[in-house]
């Protein structure tokens, strides 16, 4: 009961022109339906459609949910039909041109539409970021390159190769930006190389031609060595 009366007031102070999450819900759900149908659909066009939904759809739904219970409360009392609906046009013309100048341009400018506009720059951010993310994957090396890679610097610096552990893929998670789960995974293949499927040894292949053109472009020919006895332990297992 409290949320109804929650919801039935919020509708009637006019509550969505501050209401950061419906005005974000609205916009998400506009500008993913209209790119469904135009690929290239933008976020400006999104910002036009809700505005539009603005005025068209929660101002005269709210003027008219309004203006419907007032008559419904004057008919209660008065039962001169004729002119009382005369007397509630009028008023209703007067109540909405009020309610545009003192409460719906001030809710639209001052509320609505920074926070719209804020939305907006939120995902143009977003946007950026999942742009910025998908150029990097095409140019970054393949996990089991990464983790061929790590190997033979670590075969070169003569240190432990890291553990096929959480904390080793999480280490070498912010120093990749690679997934933890899959690091790990690799890094139990070097370990494991005799049960690897054909298919694991088949990356780890590739993974070692990739790595041979990385260590040739730093100009590190002492890699060539451990390259070399890798490939040779994996086409003995096959």
């Amino acid at each position: 009961m409290k949320e109804i009366v929650s919801r039935v007031n919020s509708f009637l102070v006019f509550d969505v022109v501050s209401n950061t999450s419906q005005i974000r819900a609205s916009f998400l759900q506009t500008h993913v339906y209209y790119q469904e149908q135009f690929p290239h659909w933008s976020l400006i066009a999104t910002r036009k459609k809700v505005i539009s939904k603005f005025w068209f759809r929660e101002v005269l739904l709210h003027f008219g949910s309004v203006i419907v219970l007032s008559c419904l409360l004057v008919l209660m009392f008065y039962r001169h039909w004729p002119f009382t609906l005369a007397a509630v046009f009028i008023a209703a013309m007067v109540s909405f041109a009020a309610l545009v100048i003192f409460n719906y341009i001030p809710g639209f400018y001052n509320n609505f539409l920074p926070i719209l506009d804020t939305i907006i720059a939120e995902q143009e951010k977003n946007i950026a970021a999942e742009s910025e993310t998908k150029k990097c994957k095409r140019t970054q090396f393949s996990i089991p390159t990464l983790t061929i890679i790590i190997y033979v610097f670590a075969k070169l610096s003569k240190i432990s190769l890291p553990a096929a552990n959480d904390r080793s893929a999480e280490l070498l998670n912010q120093f990749t930006g690679s997934d933890k789960d899959k690091l790990k995974q690799n890094l139990s293949r070097l370990v494991k190389i005799s049960h690897l499927s054909h298919k694991e040894r088949a990356e780890m292949l590739k993974g070692i031609e990739a790595s041979r053109g990385f260590f040739k472009g730093l100009d590190a020919p002492a890699a060539k060595q451990w390259l070399d006895e890798l490939e040779i332990k994996l086409q003995k297992t096959a």
